[in-house]
């Protein structure tokens, strides 16, 4: 017995494909920098920051304090690394 795998008697040749909803819905042309454009102008109207213009709390931070957070991480990623290394190898 074999399985009937065409829907209403419609052989898959008939069938259109229908795609997404995305691929359905009309745009108009556009290039990549016009709708970045675009997206950035409506930011700004709608009184959102563009993220270029603020500054990443690291940044804020006095230097003496950026230092110590940087070479925190940094000690932490090799501290994690030659402990895995020790693991491995024991």
């Amino acid at each position: 017995m074999t399985a009937n795998n065409h829907r209403n008697g419609e052989t898959a040749s008939d069938r259109r494909d229908q795609g997404t909803v995305l691929d359905r819905m009309q745009m108009p042309p556009m290039s990549g920098d016009e709708a970045l454009r675009r997206f950035h102008k409506e930011r700004e109207a709608s009184g959102l920051k563009s993220q270029t213009d603020e500054t990443t709390e690291l940044a804020k931070l006095h230097p003496v304090v950026r230092f110590a957070v940087v070479a925190g991480t940094f000690i932490l990623i090799v501290g994690v690394l030659l402990g895995v290394l020790y693991l491995i190898a024991a």
